[in-house]
Order: C-alpha cells, then sequence, then structure tokens
C-alpha cells in the first residue's frame, strides 16, 4: 500500500496522533493528549502523510494568512524518515502560504535540521551578515539560558 497526503484534520484520532509524536520522542507534546488534539485542530493548515490507517507525518501551521506563516510541527515517524516525506509535508506548507512575507521555525540545533531547512530556502538568524535580525522567544515552564 502506497502512502497518501492529505489536508485538513479530517480522520485525524488522538490515538495515532500520539503514536507519532512518541514515536519521534516529542513527551513534552504527549504528556497532555487533549491540549495536542486541540493545538492541532486550531491550526491553520494541517497535513499528514498516512498509508491506511497508520500516521505516518504530520506537518502544522499558524498563520495570520497575510504576513506571517509559522511551522508549528513537522515530524516524521523515524522508520519512515529520509524518504522525502517531510520535505514533501514542507513544501506543502510553503506553498500554502506562499503568498506570506515571512515563514518562521523554531528548532533543535542539529545539523541534520539545518541541512534539511536550508535546503529549502531558511536562513538562521544567528548567522546572517546582511541582515540585521534576531529571533526572541520565551517558553512557559521553562528556564532559557
Amino acid at each position: 500500500m502506497t502512502h497518501t497526503l492529505n489536508e485538513g484534520t479530517g480522520g485525524l484520532t488522538k490515538h495515532a496522533v500520539f503514536a507519532l509524536y512518541n514515536s519521534c520522542g516529542w513527551t513534552n507534546y504527549t504528556k497532555d493528549a487533549d491540549n495536542l488534539m486541540k493545538a492541532i485542530l486550531n491550526s491553520t493548515y494541517v497535513v499528514t502523510c498516512r498509508k491506511g490507517d497508520e500516521l505516518l507525518a504530520l506537518a502544522r501551521c499558524v498563520s495570520d494568512d497575510v504576513s506571517i506563516c509559522y511551522l508549528q510541527d513537522i515530524l516524521v515517524n523515524p522508520a519512515h524518515q529520509r524518504k522525502g516525506i517531510g520535505r514533501k509535508l514542507l513544501e506543502n506548507c510553503l506553498e500554502r502560504f506562499a503568498h506570506c512575507r515571512t515563514q518562521v521555525i523554531l528548532t533543535d540545533d542539529e545539523e541534520r535540521q539545518r541541512l534539511f531547512y536550508e535546503s529549502l530556502g531558511f536562513k538562521n538568524t544567528k548567522t546572517l551578515d546582511r541582515v540585521s535580525l534576531n529571533c526572541y522567544v520565551r517558553m512557559s515552564g521553562m528556564k532559557l539560558e
């Protein structure tokens, strides 16, 4: 059976979402499965990759649909990584919000992630020379240092 890409949240179950986030080690999200589902359902745009009933990957965006698109989550079950699924999901998100001036994602400081996002045109603000741009964050319940 081949995998399919789906826009929207139709057919997403809490069980499938929970299993995907856990498979990727995103346990801060799975501490409260109800809030995780609420966050996904309240997202501006969601695209998934499924194989039958199995949720292989998910990307979601929050946006004002004019000036900014924040890529909130993009995750692929580790058993299905390195097959172009994450790239396809992100390309769908970028196409959907191509009219927005800014697309932003916060991510871990890992080489694989840097290479992936840079291959799709993203720049790390800490490496910019010609544009003076900073990213500031606050995270509830977490001391940032």
